[in-house]
């Protein structure tokens, strides 16, 4: 596997507790009560309770009890510019539900890089995918946290296409708050280091007419769509050639039917 370049980890140390702690001090009492109620309001006290040490202190409980994963869960799906119709109550729209949304996936994240929690994220990619989503409509400093938490934790992950769509959402990050932080070489750079981890994927999982990869990343949920549609957007206004091509290359990464 490859290392994240150098210039990406010196625009965004490595730190893994930074998102978290961004998004936790901003969630008020009326936030955390819809999350513990997420699930039609079962053991919303309990799971209250659950929540508030993470919302004080940053503490992600280890393990991690089934019912807060759920409710995380649940919550993380909220989209707040359409009121949510699935069989959950719906989360608040805006800032709060973006807000609300970061925070959760925040917290699953967090506890999917810890074997202590016992808890595995099988919907990884929707939940950064909601991350990145939200980050960008919090503003700057979040969406630095999040790829601040990202060069901590791509590093830890075995070659997979789950890494592989880490270092996307870093691009998509890089190509985000390039705006006097990030030379267009530099783009480039990790363009070609995102192709490159996409090749020792093909080599590590090849396919396979029996045992079919998955669909990738899992778009027909989250938010991948405008992710990539953010991606080539900021490919049009690069004025090297070669940049260029690679950042859409990229993109083409997350568009349903490249892969699988």
């Amino acid at each position: 596997m490859m290392d994240i370049p150098k210039e990406l980890i010196a625009v965004f140390p490595p730190l893994p507790d930074l998102l978290l702690d961004r998004a936790r001090r901003q969630i008020d009492d009326g936030m955390l009560l819809e999350i513990a109620r997420a699930d039609y309001g079962h053991m919303a006290d309990e799971m209250l309770a659950e929540l508030l040490p993470i919302r004080e202190k940053g503490i992600v409980p280890a393990p991690m009890h089934g019912q807060l994963a759920e409710v995380l869960s649940l919550s993380r799906w909220s989209n707040p510019e359409v009121q949510n119709r699935d069989s959950f109550e719906p989360g608040p729209a805006n800032w709060r539900g973006y807000l609300t949304s970061l925070f959760a996936s925040a917290v699953l994240m967090r506890a999917d890089a810890e074997p202590a929690t016992r808890y595995q994220d099988n919907a990884a990619d929707s939940t950064l995918a909601q991350c990145l989503v939200s980050s960008k409509a919090l503003g700057e400093d979040m969406s630095k946290a999040a790829a601040q938490f990202l060069t901590w934790r791509i590093p830890g992950m075995e070659a997979s296409f789950e890494r592989l769509l880490f270092a996307l959402g870093l691009l998509i990050l890089a190509t985000r708050l390039r705006s006097g932080r990030i030379a267009d070489h530099i783009l480039g750079t990790t363009a070609e280091w995102v192709l490159a981890e996409e090749s020792l994927c093909l080599k590590a999982f090849p396919s396979n007419p029996a045992n079919p990869r998955p669909i990738a990343f899992s778009l027909m949920h989250g938010f991948w769509q405008s992710l990539a549609a953010e991606l080539r957007t900021a490919a049009a206004d690069i004025f090297i050639d070669e940049v260029r091509t690679n950042l859409q290359l990229c993109a083409l990464l997350l568009e349903p039917g490249q892969r699988g």
